[in-house]
């Protein structure tokens, strides 16, 4: 059931703030500006956690190939960061192909209600992953995606404001 609300939380925020894009621009070429860049920035949002969560299964199974303690965990963790990012990985697809497309066209619906039913079946992946995720030393690599996550956010917000 706790997967379920997270999948749903996810859904309805990332389904409100395209909602918020749309509904506070000007006209409608506004509107199709700005959910057009806010697929991009979905799309760059999701690429690089499935990124990052790609990067840390690769580190814990290689943990595993220099210690025996702990495997089981190990390989349990990095198969849930394996699913997040397969998950995020899609995301990101979704999310370009919409960016892509017309908006108030098929394919940018389709795509749009293709990025909220996945999220709204990620739950699970999302809960367990995130804690994974935060327990892991971050490298070089991460700190740099993670930084240009609040770069994203920074955008859309300045974007919206606009």
């Amino acid at each position: 059931m706790l997967e379920l609300v997270v999948g749903c939380a996810a859904a309805l925020v990332i389904g409100g703030l395209a909602w918020l894009t749309v509904a506070t621009a000007a006209t409608p070429e506004a509107a199709d500006t700005s959910i057009r860049t806010f697929g991009t920035l979905m799309t760059i949002l999701f690429g690089i956690l499935s990124a990052i969560w790609w990067h840390q299964s690769a580190r814990l199974c290689d943990r595993l190939l220099d210690r025996e303690s702990d495997a089981r965990q190990s390989q349990k963790d990095a198969n849930t960061l394996n699913a997040a990012a397969a998950t995020f990985t899609a995301l990101a697809v979704f999310s370009g192909v919409f960016a892509g497309a017309p908006w108030q066209s098929t394919s940018s619906r389709l795509c749009g209600l293709g990025v909220l039913l996945l999220l709204t079946m990620s739950g699970d992946d999302i809960r367990r992953a995130v804690p994974i995720s935060l327990r892991q030393r971050l490298t070089l690599r991460e700190i740099i995606g993670l930084a240009s996550l609040a770069l994203v956010l920074v955008a859309f917000l300045w974007q919206l404001k606009r």
